[in-house]
């Protein structure tokens, strides 16, 4: 285990006043404790200044800013806030303090300094954020849905030409570049070169889609803001091709004989974060003047190695820092937390801008308790993110269509009353399971189920595909390959659901009227023909669940050994049956094992069995009797955008995201932590697509609270949304993208515009080829495209070289 002492020179010099002050400014006096309010203030001549709000998300990279945010628990917050009181709910406040690339220390110092003294004017309940230029935390740029403009500063305002970068590619981030040159370039960057008379807008070919869509967006408010007379698009490698004048202007500022582009792979892709699942905790204590920093363990991390005495490190490496002040730690060690976390990345040696985030005990924010395998919220206040329980007795199709928020808590999409088809993979074949042996699986088999029901618009089909866990890898593949056939042959049904046994959810045993039982063995174990797949006449059965969409049952040896206090089991003896019930089992968990035990069955309730009950069993032996806790609180829907670049995992998270934030450039990642999924833009790449799955497991297998690699991961096309989905976005709109305009629309409607204004055509290879998303696909020089098809880039669809898949 390391441990870790913090010296004097350890400690940033803009710290050393990090300490708590009874002295609150004036300008924090004015916070009502008790209204929602999202407010910055800038670092003037070591004062804090009110920002106007028409100049909110308006950053320089000189300054250093406090920005505070209250509303009530889990609710969004930003720049469109209306302060308002709210009462009998408690509010979390959260306060940033960002720090410019180029902010002096004394400006960065200050910013330290009063955001303590803010979080002590508020009784030490604030989440503290240090936030860095180009490294800014997902709930910090959920505050500017509109994006962020980063610039160098406000006196140069008027000074031409200037160049900016996009960056973000959920959240737009438009950054000034300190001059004009080529060396700012990068294939995988989209450049603004803002002139006189002419924005310019430089694509990289190996540019993102949400970023050229950002980009578009932005180049059209620049226009309008600075009155800017034309707009013009530049592709990377076509510089040439612009018209006489513009390419007369572009040369004046960026000669065309002195182009050089850096290639995407040496992109700084700032705007994502390696994800890594290494995470630690350290427990910190202070001895005789020094402060130690001792290891205590690695990931999993669960709450209960918290203690509310103490004060510890949670350790995400260039990830994050965060630092936990226990609600009995004392007043200097609170105060000095975000301090000695500081101290703590240059000990470790990491960069400068890593994030280092303050929690206090009692008042944590979401994305902290997520690195937790476990957390329950003592506190049974409302408003802490738990839900009243829905009571309904309907949950057929047209009510979880009209209640998608109830869909999507309860998962279920109706009440399992369509109809089902049931394949079972035979080496390189499916057979059909008759409907009478629907519910039979065997752990040495795959299955591939088709489920049909009716909306109140129109028939639609879910395909769900079964692994059992001794299922070989070649029937496995299979499965996978014949999913896609059965759903091309359909015409794409828009939804894909990989099932691996032990984690079916609940609308797939729901289909089954809890009845689910998975035997050993292959099907054709009991009989050679594969038709009838008649079950053992003799088993022992562990069942799980307490309701129709939760109930099934898994055959295990019998042995007095497996029996467990919390559930109950069926021993089956010809027509007889037996279950057993454990002292912890509910009423619900009994009537569930009785669909198990057919008319015939004897309940034996634990200590109260007969011998004979053991010698069935092969006679007593201890088994688990304690009593297994699951309340810890239920886990929010979170929406990542991840994707691989030059070979590592990235992932962007999206705070308090709605419908919009799902591009159709885009493949998206829903987390429910039970269940993941895979959202596919129409517009998204083929190996966007490929790659989906990939990722999807990469991800749980990087997530620092050592996630189930196995739950269901569901695939979603866009349009296809079923309720289980679509009820975690606010307000879904059906028809939403009915009228979306992708990066070459809107490039081609801009560059019309122009021509009927200026009177010009439009220039280059668009007016000849009339192709208006040419610029979307990426383009490689002629000599890769004629290699081999097995050494073309990855992203080269073969048969369509002319254009990206």
């Amino acid at each position: 285990m390391q441990i870790i002492e913090l010296h004097q020179s350890d400690y940033d010099e803009s710290y050393s006043n990090g300490i708590s002050s009874s002295s609150v400014d004036t300008a924090f006096r004015k916070i009502n404790k008790s209204s929602t309010a999202f407010l910055i203030w800038r670092i003037e001549n070591m004062s804090v200044i009110a920002v106007p709000r028409d100049q909110y998300g308006i950053f320089y990279d000189t300054d250093s800013y406090v920005v505070f945010a209250s509303s009530p628990y889990g609710q969004s917050v930003g720049v469109d806030t209306v302060s308002r009181e709210i009462r009998g709910t408690p509010l979390e406040y959260h306060v940033h303090f960002w720090l410019g690339a180029s902010t002096a220390p004394d400006k960065s110092g200050v910013a330290a300094y009063k955001t303590v003294e803010l979080d002590n004017f508020l009784n030490g309940t604030t989440t503290q954020h240090r936030e860095t230029q180009g490294n800014e935390s997902a709930r910090f740029k959920s505050y500017f849905k509109s994006g962020l403009r980063i610039l160098t500063s406000e006196y140069s305002i008027l000074s031409l030409p200037k160049l900016y970068k996009v960056k973000g590619k959920c959240t737009p981030v438009l950054v000034q570049m300190d001059g004009v040159s080529w060396d700012r370039f990068n294939s995988a960057d989209i450049l603004l070169l803002h002139t006189s008379s002419t924005l310019f807008v430089w694509v990289g070919r190996a540019a993102d889609a949400g970023e050229k869509l950002n980009a578009s967006k932005l180049s059209t408010e620049m226009k309008e803001q600075y009155n800017i007379p034309n707009i013009a698009f530049v592709d990377d490698g076509y510089e040439k091709t612009l018209q006489d004048e513009e390419k007369k202007q572009w040369n004046k500022y960026l000669p065309l004989d002195k182009r050089h582009v850096l290639p995407e792979n040496e992109s700084d892709s700032q705007s994502f974060f390696q994800r890594s699942a290494n995470i630690r905790l350290y427990k910190c204590s202070e001895n005789n003047g020094k402060y130690r920093v001792a290891e205590v363990k690695n990931g999993p991390l669960y709450q209960t190695d918290l203690e509310p005495d103490d004060v510890f490190i949670v350790d995400q490496e260039t990830l994050g820092i965060w630092v936990w002040v226990g609600k009995r730690a004392n007043e200097k060690e609170r105060g000095e937390a975000l301090r000695n976390a500081r101290g703590f990345v240059k000990k470790k040696k990491y960069p400068n801008n890593t994030k280092v985030t303050r929690v206090v005990d009692g008042y944590e924010p979401v994305e902290f308790k997520m690195l937790f395998s476990f957390w329950k919220d003592e506190s049974k206040a409302p408003g802490r993110g738990v839900k009243p329980t829905v009571l309904v007795s309907k949950f057929d199709a047209l009510t979880m269509e009209e209640r998608p928020s109830l869909a999507a808590e309860t998962q279920l999409i109706d009440d399992g009353s369509g109809t089902v088809t049931l394949w079972r993979i035979k080496q390189h074949n499916i057979v059909e399971i008759p409907k009478e042996r629907h519910g039979f699986f065997f752990n040495g088999d795959c299955y591939i189920v088709l489920y049909s029901y009716q909306t109140s618009t129109e028939e639609r089909h879910l395909l769900y595909y079964w692994l059992g866990s001794h299922a070989t890898q070649e029937e496995i593949i299979y499965a996978n390959a014949k999913v896609m056939e059965i759903d091309a042959e359909l015409g794409g049904l828009g939804f894909q659901a990989r099932v691996i046994q032990g984690r079916e959810p609940s609308h797939f045993l729901q289909l089954f009227k809890g009845k689910l039982i998975v035997f050993k063995g292959k099907g054709t174990d009991f009989d050679e023909s594969g038709r009838n797949l008649k079950h053992p006449l003799q088993y022992f059965l562990h069942v799980f669940g307490s309701t129709l969409a939760s109930s099934k049952a898994i055959q295990m040896q019998p042995k007095a050994s497996h029996l467990n206090s919390n559930y109950c089991y069926v021993l089956k003896r010809g027509k007889h049956a037996f279950i057993w019930c454990g002292h912890y089992s509910t009423g619900d968990q009994r009537e569930m094992a009785k669909l198990f035990a057919g008319k015939d069955f004897e309940l034996v309730l634990e200590g109260k069995e007969k011998p004979e009950f053991f010698d069935m069993l092969g006679g007593k032996a201890v088994y688990a009797t304690q009593l297994i806790r699951n309340d810890g609180d239920v886990r929010p829907p979170r929406l990542f955008h991840c994707s691989k670049i030059s070979g590592v995992f990235r992932v962007e998270e999206i705070f308090f995201f709605n419908q919009s934030d799902l591009l159709p450039e885009n493949v998206m990642l829903l987390d429910f932590f039970n269940v993941l999924y895979l959202w596919t833009g129409n517009l998204s790449s083929k190996e966007d697509q490929r790659q989906s799955l990939p990722m999807a497991l990469e991800y749980l297998q990087t997530d620092p609270c050592g996630r189930d690699i196995n739950i269901p991961i569901i695939h979603i096309s866009q349009g296809c949304e079923p309720p289980t989905f679509a009820g975690f976005f606010p307000s879904w709109n059906g028809k939403l993208w009915k009228g979306y305009k992708s990066f070459g629309k809107r490039r081609q409607d801009i560059e019309l515009t122009n021509a009927k204004t200026n009177g010009k055509e439009i220039n280059g290879y668009q007016k000849s080829s009339g192709h208006s998303d040419f610029d979307q696909y990426d383009k490689y020089p002629l000599n890769i495209l004629k290699e081999p098809n097995d050494k073309l880039p990855a992203r080269v669809d073969a048969l369509n070289k002319e254009v990206r898949t």
